[in-house]
C-alpha cells in the first residue's frame, strides 16, 4: 500500500511539472512571436523614416537603454540596501539574541553563586553553632566536674575533720585514762606508804 501511494504521488507531480513546462513553453513562444512582430514593424517603419527620425529613434533607444540600466542599477542598489538592512537587522537580532543568552547565563550563574554563598553561609553558621554547642557542653562538663570536685573536696575535708575529731577524742580518752590510772596509782602508793607508816608506828608502840 505505501508503494502505490508513492507512485500516484510521483505521477501527479510529473503531470504538474509537464503542465508547467508546457505553459512556460507557450509563454516563451508568445514572447518570441511578439518580439518578431515588433522587429518587423520597426523594420517597416525604418524604411519610411528619414535621417532625423533615425537619429531621434537611436537617441530614444539610447535613453531607454540608459534608463533601463539606471533602473536596473537603482533596483540593484535598492536590493543591496534592503539586503544590507536585512543583514544589519539579522546581525542586531543575533547580537541581541547572544546578549540575551549571555544575560541569561550570567543571571543563572549569579543565582547559582548566590545559592552557593547562602549554602556556604548556612554551613558556616551551622559549624559555628556546633562549635558553640560543643564549647557550651565542655563548659557545662567542666562546671559539673568542678562542682563535683568541690563536693568531693568538701567531703574529704569533712571526713578528715571527722577522723581528726575521732583521733583527738581517742587521744583525749586515752590521756584521761592514763591520768586516771596515774592518779589511782599515786593514791594507791600513798595509801601503801600510809599503811606502812601506820604499821611501823603500831609496831613501835607495841615495843
Amino acid at each position: 500500500m505505501p508503494k502505490r501511494k508513492k507512485r500516484t504521488f510521483d505521477l501527479s507531480r510529473l503531470a504538474t511539472m509537464r503542465k508547467k513546462q508546457s505553459r512556460e513553453k507557450q509563454a516563451e513562444e508568445q514572447k518570441s512571436h511578439i518580439r518578431e512582430l515588433d522587429r518587423i514593424y520597426r523594420a517597416d517603419g525604418r524604411v519610411n523614416e528619414n535621417a532625423e527620425e533615425t537619429e531621434q529613434r537611436r537617441s530614444e533607444d539610447r535613453l531607454r537603454t540608459i534608463s533601463r540600466r539606471n533602473n536596473m542599477i537603482a533596483e540593484e542598489t535598492e536590493h543591496r540596501r534592503s539586503e544590507d538592512r536585512l543583514r544589519t537587522i539579522a546581525r542586531r537580532n543575533n547580537i541581541s539574541a547572544e546578549e540575551t543568552e549571555q544575560r541569561r547565563s550570567e543571571d543563572i550563574l549569579r543565582t547559582i553563586s548566590r545559592r552557593n554563598n547562602m549554602i556556604a553561609e548556612e554551613t558556616r553558621q551551622r559549624r559555628s553553632e556546633y562549635r558553640l554547642r560543643t564549647i557550651a557542653r565542655r563548659n557545662n562538663m567542666t562546671a559539673e566536674e568542678t562542682e563535683e570536685r568541690r563536693s568531693d573536696d568538701q567531703l574529704r575535708a569533712i571526713a578528715s575533720r571527722t577522723n581528726e575529731s575521732f583521733q583527738v577524742r581517742n587521744q583525749r580518752q586515752a590521756s584521761d585514762r592514763l591520768r586516771t590510772l596515774n592518779s589511782r596509782a599515786a593514791e594507791s602508793n600513798e595509801q601503801r606508804e600510809r599503811r606502812i607508816h601506820c604499821d611501823a608506828l603500831g609496831n613501835q608502840n607495841r615495843i
